[in-house]
């Protein structure tokens, strides 16, 4: 027997030499789980695809009897009818409910599932009965205005193909069939449409030109557009995370006090003027314990122009993101809609899971033997004896918050690198590939053109996480469904 074993393939090596041959060699080895994993998940994705043309056939010579339950057209139904539909589903305490929430809550119960309960071949033999889900309508549906878009981390998450690790996420309800490597999966895409974005960061820009996330992206100060008058696209909603440094515990919190402090303002005139049915806003956790109250005069100013306001504070370390940022999230529904929200309102409840670092990380390379320039490149600011830039990322953990600020979100440890077996490794501080997906960026996207300066962290640590621009898109469709409902 081998006195070296490889953790992956589990290979042994009666001699050192051969043994560290084989860790270093240019093609890596594979986890075998993993491949015994992709193998399985192969195996299920053909039969799914071949029981699915079964159903399309309707092949007589097999005599193939389905039974589908299928979701009823539930907004047409009375109140009483929804409360004996809430019975039957084994709901509670729905009797003081309004129609609106009755609704929502049957929707969350059944989804929007069918279910092939069984299927008899002409033989006799019963498959095991098997959940299908039916493809998400690509066509987009519902215009989408994005101000203050950056590298367009909201807007990613409403109109585009999420790309997340699958420890991310909780329930198979987020995932498309179709899965990629190392353990990430495709997110379900959302029927929304980007007709505008807008921000003054060109770096921001370029990134989201780089991977077809621009729609309309235009260079411009906000309030350019509103003195001058610009007739805006017509839109339902309206998303953007106005400025924040003003606000956040890490900056000089100056507020209201500073330029980009009131630059909320023009994102108040822009909902007064195209009146969305919503709108989401992203902001830092600092708006709730400032001097003056600056959350309940932002929420004031939203609803005098015509909207109910409420608003959440996320951790997104909740909701399968792997680092510890904590934003408030201010939603506005308009007054003439029939949906309410309630006092005990959440902006988000699906996906309460946690996800550590090391499944992002797991599949990288040290910066000196990768060939991705984003992961090549990383700051190589001064150490500091105090402060952000000493804080050690653990892998069983979560990061800090990003920062936005020139070297302050990249300046933590990392000292392991996530895989067990490498032993010590050089100290040093995040690559920017490894910010973005921190970040819950795709692992395939591009983040730059050529190699990287220490700005290129700038506008991932501005981003809104793509996988919280998501779930948010989630609510905002589920609201809109029921705004709508006749």
């Amino acid at each position: 027997m081998g006195k070296y074993s490889c953790e992956k393939c589990a290979k042994t090596f009666s001699q050192k030499s051969h043994y560290d041959k084989h860790l270093t060699r240019k093609n890596p080895c594979e986890i075998q789980t993993d491949k015994i994993k992709a193998l399985i998940d192969k195996a299920v994705e053909e039969k799914l695809i071949e029981l699915n043309k079964k159903l399309i056939s309707n092949n007589t010579e097999n005599n193939i009897t389905i039974n589908i339950t299928e979701q009823m057209d539930i907004s047409k139904m009375s109140k009483l009818e929804l409360m004996e539909k809430c019975k039957e589903l084994g709901i509670t305490k729905s009797s003081s409910k309004n129609k609106g929430e009755l609704i929502e809550l049957i929707n969350s119960k059944t989804h929007t599932k069918k279910k092939v309960e069984t299927i008899i071949k002409d033989d006799g033999e019963i498959i095991n009965s098997i959940t299908l889900t039916p493809p998400v309508d690509f066509s987009p549906t519902t215009n989408v205005i994005s101000l203050f878009s950056g590298m367009g981390g909201m807007d990613l998450g409403f109109s585009e193909q999420v790309i997340v690790h699958s420890e991310s996420i909780l329930t198979s309800d987020f995932i498309d069939s179709a899965y990629t490597t190392n353990g990430f999966v495709n997110l379900k895409r959302l029927p929304f449409k980007i007709v505008f974005q807008n921000d003054i960061l060109p770096a921001a820009k370029k990134v989201a030109e780089l991977n077809n996330w621009n729609h309309n992206y235009t260079l411009k100060d906000i309030r350019d557009y509103i003195n001058d008058n610009y007739e805006f696209p017509s839109a339902d909603v309206i998303t953007g995370g106005f400025p924040c440094q003003d606000f956040s515990h890490a900056g000089k919190r100056k507020g209201f006090d500073a330029d980009r402090g009131t630059l909320y303002q023009s994102y108040v005139e822009v909902v007064k003027r195209v009146k969305p049915i919503i709108f989401v806003a992203e902001n830092v956790n600092g708006l709730l314990t400032m001097a003056g109250n600056p959350i309940q005069k932002i929420m004031d100013d939203f609803a005098a122009v015509g909207y109910e306001v409420k608003y959440q504070l996320i951790k997104c370390e909740d909701f399968g993101i792997p680092q510890t940022r904590h934003r408030v999230i201010i939603m506005g529904i308009r007054l003439d809609c029939r949906y309410k929200l309630k006092d005990d309102w959440n902006v988000i409840t699906e996906n309460k899971k946690k996800c550590a670092i090391k499944h992002y990380f797991m599949h990288l390379e040290e910066p000196d033997k990768s060939m991705d320039m984003a992961q090549q490149s990383y700051s190589k600011a001064a150490k500091l004896e105090k402060g952000q830039g000493q804080t050690e990322i653990k892998m069983d953990g979560f990061c800090p918050t990003m920062r936005a600020e020139h070297h302050g979100n990249i300046e933590f440890r990392r000292l392991n690198g996530g895989k067990n077996n490498e032993g010590h490794l050089p100290e040093r501080r995040l690559s920017v590939r490894e910010a973005a997906l921190i970040q819950t960026f795709p692992p395939n996207c591009i983040l730059t053109e050529k190699k990287p300066s220490s700005m290129a962290y700038k506008p991932i640590g501005n981003a809104v996480p793509p996988l919280l621009g998501y779930i948010i898109a989630r609510k905002v469709q589920q609201i809109l469904e029921l705004c709508r409902a006749d």
